[in-house]
C-alpha cells in the first residue's frame, strides 16, 4: 500500500515538472527588432508566445542576445517590433493605443487587432480587421460595409473592384485579396 502511495505521488511530481516545463517553453525568444519612438532600431531577439498569441498583441520582450537582461515594451513605448518575420505596428484602437499584427504590406496595409472579450462567462479573443493607406488614415473594416471599404481604397485597380464585383473576393479571405492587391501595385 505504502509502494503505491509513494509511487502515485512520483507520478504525480513528474506530471507537475513536465506542465510547468510546457509552460515555460511555450515562449521562445525568435530574431528580430524593436523600433523605438525615436525610430532607433534595436536589433536582437524578441519573445514569441506560439501557444497564446494575444500575448503579442500586448508586449514586446525584447533582449540583445541570450543571458542579457530583458527588457519588456508596450504600445505606448515603441513604434513597432518584429519577430520571427512578422511585424507588429502601434497604433490607437478604439482610444487605446495597441499593437496589431501586419497582415499584408504595400499601397494598402493590412492589420488584425485581438482583443479579449467576456462571451457568457468566458473570455474569448476577438479579432478585427484595418487597413490604412502609408500616412493616411487607420480605418476598421466592418464585414458589413467590407466591399465598399475596400473597392474606394482600391479603386486605382481594376482587376481588383472587378474581382469584387464577381464576389471572388469576401470578408473571409481578406488576406488574399490585399495580398494580391499590393503585388499587383508594385
Amino acid at each position: 500500500m505504502a509502494f503505491n502511495k509513494t509511487f502515485t505521488v512520483a507520478i504525480m511530481g513528474v506530471v507537475a515538472m513536465f506542465l510547468v516545463s510546457k509552460s515555460f517553453a511555450q515562449a521562445k525568444y525568435y530574431p528580430g527588432y524593436v523600433i523605438l519612438l525615436t525610430g532607433d532600431t534595436l536589433k536582437g531577439e524578441v519573445k514569441k508566445n506560439s501557444k497564446r498569441e494575444f500575448d503579442n498583441f500586448m508586449k514586446a520582450s525584447y533582449r540583445k542576445k541570450e543571458n542579457v537582461d530583458m527588457k519588456t515594451y508596450n504600445a505606448t513605448k515603441i513604434k513597432e517590433y518584429s519577430v520571427d518575420g512578422i511585424s507588429y505596428v502601434s497604433r490607437n484602437v478604439d482610444g487605446e493605443q495597441v499593437f496589431v499584427k501586419r497582415l499584408s504590406k504595400g499601397n494598402v496595409n493590412l492589420y488584425e487587432s485581438q482583443i479579449e472579450v467576456l462571451q457568457m462567462n468566458d473570455l474569448k479573443i476577438k479579432s478585427d480587421y484595418y487597413m490604412e493607406k502609408p500616412g493616411g488614415e487607420f480605418v476598421k473594416i466592418k464585414s458589413g460595409k467590407f466591399k465598399k471599404q475596400v473597392v474606394d481604397a482600391m479603386s486605382d485597380n481594376e482587376d481588383i473592384v472587378k474581382a469584387l464585383e464577381e464576389k471572388k473576393y469576401d470578408f473571409e479571405n481578406i488576406v488574399e485579396l490585399f495580398e494580391a492587391y499590393n503585388k499587383s501595385s508594385n
